[in-house]
């Protein structure tokens, strides 16, 4: 699981997005989704939360979707490595 975790940050990094950027604009791209829950503990976190959804562009560009699918093709479900 660290492995496919590693790459996704080296990934956002590549992209110039943070891994929380990277994380929510995915999820917030999905058609299926309607809201998401970002379980900030901080007021730190939820800024970050907020501006992630601000900054980041809607919706991620093709190369990002490419590269997340890549990584997600070698790990499908990373919990069982």
């Amino acid at each position: 699981m660290q492995e496919a975790t590693e790459l996704y940050v080296q990934m956002a990094k590549k992209h110039g997005l943070t891994p929380v950027q990277l994380a929510l604009a995915f999820v917030r791209d999905r058609p299926f989704v309607t809201s998401s829950i970002i379980g900030a503990t901080s007021l730190d976190q939820l800024k970050e939360d907020i501006d992630a959804f601000i900054s980041t562009p809607r919706p991620l560009p093709p190369e990002v979707a490419n590269d997340i699918e890549l990584i997600f093709k070698r790990y499908k479900d990373p919990s069982i490595i």
